[in-house]
């Protein structure tokens, strides 16, 4: 009894103790195939990053804002992925270089990130100077606040969210 709470505990989705007839393993194979599909299916945008009324889809590499369809570079499609990827969590320039260009020659300086934010808060922002999902955190870099909140910093090295 233990072994089946200890297992159950520490994540197992089922526990099944010798011995057992083969057909009750293949029911709760059925059981546990059936449990996932329908949380796949419940999930309304799979492959896809939402945040306020933007979605990132990952598989075509595109951003809607509700029906419209927002056309995005490879570049600023990279660095909104970044961002969207690690929520409330501010990314420097050089974090960003190294997340979305590698050690691509081709790679913009540190200072060519403002210019992708910028071109990026002027498709998603509805006044670009005053920013709500794509935020400047003074010395620690962007973040992308999910729901266009305020990302000051609560305590050091804290975000709300």
């Amino acid at each position: 009894m233990a072994d089946r709470v200890q297992g159950l505990d520490v994540g197992a989705d089922d526990y099944l103790s010798k011995p057992f007839e083969p057909q009750e393993l293949v029911a709760r194979i059925r059981a546990v195939l059936r449990r996932s599909q329908d949380q796949r299916s419940s999930d309304p945008t799979p492959g896809a990053i939402i945040f306020g009324p933007f979605r990132l889809a990952l598989d075509s590499r595109s951003l809607w804002r509700n029906d419209e369809k927002i056309s995005l570079t490879d570049s600023e499609f990279s660095i909104l992925h970044a961002l969207a990827s690690h929520p409330w969590q501010p990314l420097s320039r050089d974090r960003l270089l190294a997340m979305t260009h590698g050690n691509d020659d081709a790679t913009p300086g540190s200072r060519g990130i403002d210019v992708f934010i910028s071109r990026l808060r002027r498709l998603v922002e509805d006044d670009p100077g005053e920013p709500h999902y794509i935020q400047t955190v003074w010395g620690r870099g962007y973040v992308l606040v999910p729901d266009g909140g305020d990302a000051t910093p609560r305590e050091e090295g804290t975000l709300p969210g």
